[in-house]
């Protein structure tokens, strides 16, 4: 069966048209008339034939919906009803074969239907639990052969015969037959009703015989249109017609920020941030003139060293879109810091004074140091000049060889050194630090001189240990080790060590001044010995700026000779 309509209708619609798409059209009509002139399969007595079905399969479960992989190609609608089977593959224990069925375990309810997927529920009881795999069946209905219509029945009394035509030739195939119907039905009918009855034909029988035939020549009939049709003009989007990135903000000044705007623009929206924040902060632009829309960011929101922003307009369908600048990349305007009066840098002053006596032979008045100390520091900082301290102090002991006080019974040697020094730390870090201490003093000889060198491990507003060495002239040498305690506020705690051999620690062929009218045989001219001492001293902080302190010691240079030591110590800071 050939449709003359059609191939005409092609024929004249395509010329002029690109080569590729008139054959193309040429083929789909030759492949539907030599579809349409099949013969007829159907025999007589057959049963009729079963409706047809389309498989589609579970994909996924979530939250009590089934996810279909049956799209809008299926042609169904949201309440529809399909089936859903379990197919079952078991391998015969005796034979070996592997069998293969599928049985029915409920219908399924279609609530929503995607582009490509589908969300169903269970439409009343499963014998089963529905699980991925489970294939998805929807039956096509086939509508029934056309009957034709009765003859009218025969006007009572003889007539005359008429000569009969002989009778068409009707198709005994029920799809051949529908088919010549549709396009009976066509004649003379325009592209668009074409296309939609073919579409029909294709989401009643999805699996038909003629369908991918009239599938392809609904979609080139689709295609010739659309090159017919005369191309619109693209909706006009809302742009930026003048607009320049601020310059010479100053922080913490309100920002007046405006923009021109051209197209079908109902409004605007500045987004605005600071360099190195993750949010933008918006706030709608308001007209100022035809086209023209401002704002102003207030002053605490401009901040150096920049700020970032970028402008939306709002077209009239209320859609943004970005007109300057966009959240990914922003435009960037420099903000200049303002210089601030600030009060003058604090400099904690601290002034201390401290006295300590120690006796290294049972109190017996031979072997003793007697020193005290006062000092003025300034703290500026803890990496680089850390504190600046100038002190004084006044040494005073007497001393000699184990040997001449103990054994021979001569007189000790009388030790004096008024000094003043001058003390420098530097912090290599907020850890460490280094000390050097420079001293000048007078003996009864003459000018002497001295210093110290310290390393403080932690800072010294905290716990730290402070390690270091001293050499006074006339007086001897010190190694020391000291560990301050500042985890009490109130109660600072330091605890104290020394190696030492002062007061005496060096040898004097002079051992007795003028003024003094001791026999220069009978006084000790040696070098004192090497001795040890253990301190503790336990401070009081009485107000915030005030620590009052007493400390303990116990010294000596052998078992038999050593004795008792105390101190006092008070600090002032402000």
């Amino acid at each position: 069966m050939r449709h003359p309509t059609t191939t005409h209708w092609l024929a004249t619609r395509t010329a002029g048209r690109p080569p590729g798409l008139r054959r193309a059209l040429h083929l789909s009509a030759i492949g539907l008339a030599l579809a349409c002139s099949w013969p007829a399969t159907a025999r007589a007595g057959d049963p009729p034939p079963a409706s047809p079905s389309v498989s589609y399969h579970v994909v996924s479960l979530d939250a009590g919906d089934l996810i279909l992989d049956l799209g809008q190609d299926a042609h169904l609608a949201p309440g529809d009803v399909v089936e859903i089977w379990r197919p079952l593959r078991v391998k015969h224990p005796i034979t070996g074969r592997v069998l293969e069925d599928r049985f029915r375990i409920g219908s399924l309810r279609l609530t929503q239907i995607g582009t490509h997927l589908s969300l169903a529920r269970a439409e009343g009881n499963l014998t089963r639990e529905p699980k991925a795999g489970d294939v998805i069946v929807v039956h096509v209905a086939t509508p029934a052969p056309a009957v034709p219509e009765a003859a009218p029945a025969a006007a009572a009394g003889p007539a005359a015969p008429e000569p009969q035509a002989p009778p068409e030739k009707i198709p005994t195939d029920p799809e051949a037959a529908e088919l010549t119907r549709i396009f009976d039905s066509l004649r003379g009918a325009d592209p668009v009703t074409r296309i939609r009855a073919y579409e029909d034909y294709v989401r009643a029988r999805p699996s038909g015989r003629y369908a991918p035939v009239l599938y392809e020549e609904a979609q080139a009939l689709r295609r010739l249109l659309e090159t017919e049709r005369p191309a619109q003009a693209a909706p006009m989007q809302p742009g930026a017609r003048q607009f320049a990135v601020p310059s010479n903000v100053m922080e913490q000044s309100p920002l007046s920020i405006g923009i021109e705007l051209q197209g079908p623009a109902t409004g605007a929206v500045l987004h605005v941030r600071n360099a190195g924040q993750v949010a933008y902060a918006s706030q709608p632009m308001g007209p100022a003139g035809p086209g023209y829309f401002t704002t102003v960011v207030p002053a605490p929101q401009v901040e150096s060293p920049r700020l970032e922003f970028f402008i939306e307009a709002s077209s009239p369908d209320g859609r943004a879109e970005p007109v300057r600048g966009s959240a990914e990349q922003p435009i960037s305007a420099g903000v200049e810091a303002v210089p601030r009066p600030a009060p003058p840098p604090h400099r904690e002053a601290t002034f201390s004074m401290l006295t300590d006596y120690a006796d290294y032979n049972r109190l017996r008045g031979n072997d003793y140091a007697w020193q005290t100390e006062g000092w003025f520091s300034l703290r500026y900082g803890d990496i680089g000049v850390r504190a600046v301290r100038s002190g004084f102090g006044v040494f005073r002991g007497a001393g000699g060889t184990i040997d001449d006080l103990d054994v021979l019974g001569r007189e000790p040697r009388r030790i004096g050194l008024t000094y003043g020094y001058l003390e420098l730390e530097l912090g290599a870090s907020d850890f460490v630090s280094f000390i050097g201490r420079a001293v000048v003093g007078l003996r009864d000889e003459g000018t002497s001189g001295g210093g110290q060198g310290m390393i403080r491990l932690g800072n010294d507003k905290r716990t730290n240990l402070l390690l270091g060495g001293e050499f006074l002239g006339g007086v001897g040498l010190r190694g020391f080790t000291q560990l301050e305690l500042n985890s009490f506020p109130r109660v600072p705690i330091v605890l104290r060590s020394e190696v030492t051999n002062q007061p005496a620690g060096l040898s004097d062929p002079t051992p007795t001044p003028v003024d003094d009218k001791r026999p220069a045989d009978q006084t000790s001219s040696g070098a004192g010995e090497v001795g040890a001492r253990g301190i503790v001293q336990v401070g009081y902080r009485v107000v915030p700026s005030l620590v009052v302190s007493l400390r303990g010691s116990y010294q000596g240079r052998t078992i038999h000779h050593a004795g008792p030591g105390v101190g006092a110590g008070v600090t002032y800071q402000w």
